[in-house]
């Protein structure tokens, strides 16, 4: 006859196992993000959700913040997270998970994460600001050293030669 305590342990591994627990009672969502790749600053960028099953409601949370972004209650698999004029606190890894809209809050395994990165410029044009600082430093520099090349040469000269 099993002891209570392995009964006891026994129960809670499989109220664990059905989610009666908490977390983890179904596959986990997908995510992705369209378009994906490099998100130009201003540029829209729409973080998709899908999972198997209808009548989900889905959660989208952002790396580093303890707190859900927003939710949706999609007719369809899939939910829509739009991120229209992206900046670049944008950025950054984001995950799903889905929990049945009725009945009790018990979430999904999170989905892989999909990262999303918001550059300083349109996409294939590169910034050319530091380099432009550098040159005009450097500029500067080559000036001031002819100056000092000229002033040397109008001082060392003698007095009355032409």
């Amino acid at each position: 006859m099993p002891s209570a305590l392995t009964v006891l342990f026994l129960g809670c591994w499989l109220a664990g196992r059905s989610g009666a627990l908490g977390q983890g009672s179904y596959p986990k969502p997908s995510i992705f993000a369209s378009p994906g790749g490099v998100i130009p600053v201003g540029g829209n960028v729409t973080i998709r959700c899908w999972h198997q099953r209808l009548g989900m409601r889905f959660v989208l949370y952002k790396d580093g913040d303890g707190n859900h972004l927003r939710y949706t209650d999609p007719a369809s698999y899939v939910a829509e997270f739009p991120i229209p004029s992206a900046r670049r606190e944008h950025g950054g890894s984001y995950i799903c998970r889905c929990a049945y809209r009725t009945g009790s809050a018990v979430f999904s395994e999170p989905s892989d994460p999909v990262q999303i990165i918001v550059a300083a410029g349109p996409p294939g044009r590169p910034d050319f600001t530091q380099a432009n600082i550098a040159h005009l430093a450097l500029s500067v520099v080559v000036l001031l050293i002819l100056g000092l090349i000229l002033a040397q040469a109008y001082y060392s000269r003698p007095r009355g030669a032409p």
